[in-house]
């Protein structure tokens, strides 16, 4: 009799008793254990593909003669140079911003040093008995723009592709670089969009808009069709901050990313938790759109 009654008082615990957000004990469970399937096949998708790789790698060396093998090391060279050309590049980088943030240090070396030079000429000619030539004409100068560099005529700036993306690049104000990943995000570049934000992250870590940057990260995997890494993304941003209004979409994206991989029970559990954690929400009221349908 006692075994009896301790065995019902479990059953009940496990699907019946209410948590202080109304959740039961079984539903908080099936969804952790949605979380975790996400995990794994993240984990899993990652394996294939370099089983994948691997795969090729022996194909391609099984195929190929010694000709193709000189060319992969050819090509291998080629790697290299331009890791080593993109080093340069980051040095100079590095070496224009030293040179941009004690400019005015070296403009009043040069004014000195221009003054020197001036007074040296100045007392040669009066050794050699010479005269000062007259001064060069002075031409219109074009406008130029705030590298020192000249406008193209008409243009203002405008063609400037290289130094346009390189500007962006550059964009280290934290509005900017999310607008930014928007922009990459809307045209489908989601690789560019990821770089941003992960930049974002690195440089703004206590940002207030750090829960919108790491949801549009995970918009970007989503996107991409990497559906167990968005699951995971997107419970980064609950995690971090939960009260956050991009919390109750992150969760309802999770949904959306069991969804598309068939997995409808799994979805309910998201879709039915938006609703009940964050009833008010925009993002409950598409939840209970797709729990109707």
């Amino acid at each position: 009799m006692r075994r009896a009654i301790l065995l019902l008082a479990g059953a009940a615990l496990s699907g019946c008793v209410l948590d202080r957000t109304g959740r039961s004990a079984s539903e908080i469970y099936r969804r952790e254990l949605a979380l975790q399937g996400a995990r794994v096949g993240n984990l899993e998708d990652q394996f294939d593909k370099l089983d994948a790789r691997v795969s090729q790698l022996e194909e391609l060396n099984r195929a190929r003669g010694q000709e193709e093998i000189l060319k992969m090391q050819t090509l291998d060279q080629v790697r290299q140079e331009v890791a080593r050309l993109r080093g340069e590049v980051e040095v100079l980088r590095h070496d224009f911003d030293t040179a941009r943030q004690d400019g005015t240090a070296r403009a009043e070396d040069a004014a000195y040093r221009l003054q020197w030079l001036e007074a040296r000429a100045d007392q040669l000619e009066a050794a050699l008995g010479l005269e000062a030539p007259p001064p060069p004409e002075r031409e219109v100068a074009e406008a130029a723009d705030d590298t020192g560099q000249p406008a193209a005529a008409g243009e203002d700036g405008a063609g400037q592709g290289d130094g346009a993306e390189e500007s962006a690049q550059a964009v280290t104000d934290p509005d900017e670089m999310i607008a930014l990943a928007e922009q990459h995000l809307a045209a489908g570049r989601e690789k560019a969009a990821i770089a941003v934000l992960d930049r974002f992250l690195k440089l703004h870590p206590d940002h207030p808009r750090v829960p919108e940057a790491l949801y549009r990260r995970a918009e970007a995997e989503f996107n991409q069709g990497n559906y167990s890494a968005a699951v995971l993304r997107f419970q980064d941003v609950i995690d971090r901050n939960e009260k956050s209004p991009w919390a109750a979409w992150a969760m309802l994206r999770q949904g959306e990313c069991f969804d598309e991989q068939g997995k409808k029970d799994e979805a309910r559990l998201f879709y039915e938790d938006v609703a009940r954690k964050y009833p008010k929400s925009k993002a409950a009221r598409e939840a209970r759109q797709k729990l109707g349908r």
